[in-house]
């Protein structure tokens, strides 16, 4: 099997006007492409008729995606000012697990961001400023710039270009550097525009009154992590949890999706087979069919598995771990 360029939809097809897109109205013949771990790319299409099932979201599934993310942050809030009656150190233990999952509810937000996780409109945007307000992350801004990188993804201007567009012809040991620089924060200066703390988004949130609920959420927050400011020095651990590990976990599935692997690979979008590991680490909302994802962001996240089976697409193979080793494996050893 060769492989061959990808070419992804129109931009008429995906913009940040697609909030209006007609759910009637699909292209035909759209083409997915699928990468597997090897670099070797499957394109397909689907010719079918899109079945009305496909495009109608889940209310149950979207409170059980928020519920068993949202959830545990809480519960990990709250446990924080008790480890620290045992010892100053233990609830900074906590901040993989905190960054986990402040990135894991950016990736439920996503969904509100193409208005595919409840059925009401207005619900996906409430939630999704919610989710923004825990997470810290504006969600206005992150809607816009998760639609450029639909438009652009693979080229320059892509948001999320910093994670993966520099990989080809790295060395081991800059790979390496490059997977762990998030943990020491400096991925924060690349996604800091679309933090709720960026001045263009307060500007806009006071305006617009949402600055009321991000205050009440973030305050909220403080609280319980700081045992109503018993332990005040906790104040910075979701902050700092979310500018490290959150962003570290993040690089790695964009890594995952986007990467080019294999030599003569262009514009990768790249699906993944389900994995435990990957649930855990790297996805929720199957987001393991992030190829399916990108040709139809209209169908919600809940119909993915079904629409890639019912599709006829070709089978994925390998989890998005597998695809980061098998990058490392090509890479160039740092003695070359």
């Amino acid at each position: 099997m060769t492989c061959r360029a990808w070419t992804p939809p129109s931009r008429g097809d995906i913009r940040p006007q697609a909030d209006k897109l007609s759910h009637r109205k699909l292209t035909p013949r759209r083409r997915v492409k699928l990468a597997a771990t090897d670099g070797v790319e499957c394109n397909s299409y689907s010719g079918r008729a899109m079945r009305p099932e496909w495009l109608k979201p889940s209310d149950a599934y979207g409170w059980g995606a928020i519920a068993r993310n949202v959830l545990p942050l809480f519960l990990l809030f709250c446990v924080a000012p008790l480890l620290a009656q045992r010892h100053a150190f233990a609830p900074w233990l906590l901040a993989p697990a905190i960054g986990l999952f402040l990135y894991r509810i950016t990736v439920v937000m996503h969904d509100c961001t193409h208005h595919t996780l409840f059925e009401s409109r207005k619900l996906n945007r409430t939630m999704g400023l919610l989710l923004g307000a825990i997470s810290g992350v504006d969600f206005n801004s992150f809607r816009q710039r998760h639609w450029q990188h639909h438009e652009s993804y693979g080229r320059t201007g892509d948001p999320q270009g910093f994670q993966y567009l520099s990989l080809k012809g790295m060395s081991r040991g800059e790979l390496r550097w490059h997977f762990v620089k998030p943990l020491l924060g400096l991925n924060l200066r690349d996604v800091l525009a679309e933090s709720i703390v960026a001045p263009g988004n307060i500007a806009r949130t006071f305006r617009n009154g949402e600055l009321a609920m991000v205050v009440l959420v973030q305050f909220s927050i403080l609280a319980l992590v700081t045992q109503a400011a018993n332990y005040p020095v906790l104040a910075v651990l979701p902050a700092l949890s979310g500018a490290t590990f959150g962003l570290f976990f993040s690089q790695l599935r964009g890594i995952a999706e986007h990467a080019v692997v294999g030599e003569n690979e262009a514009y990768v979008v790249r699906s993944h087979v389900p994995s435990t590991l990957d649930r855990i680490f790297l996805y929720d909302v199957n987001f393991n069919y992030h190829a399916e994802h990108h040709a139809h962001p209209q169908i919600p996240s809940c119909h993915l598995p079904s629409f890639h089976r019912a599709a006829g697409l070709p089978e994925t193979r390998g989890s998005m771990f597998d695809t980061l080793r098998a990058l490392y494996d090509k890479s160039i050893p740092s003695h070359v």
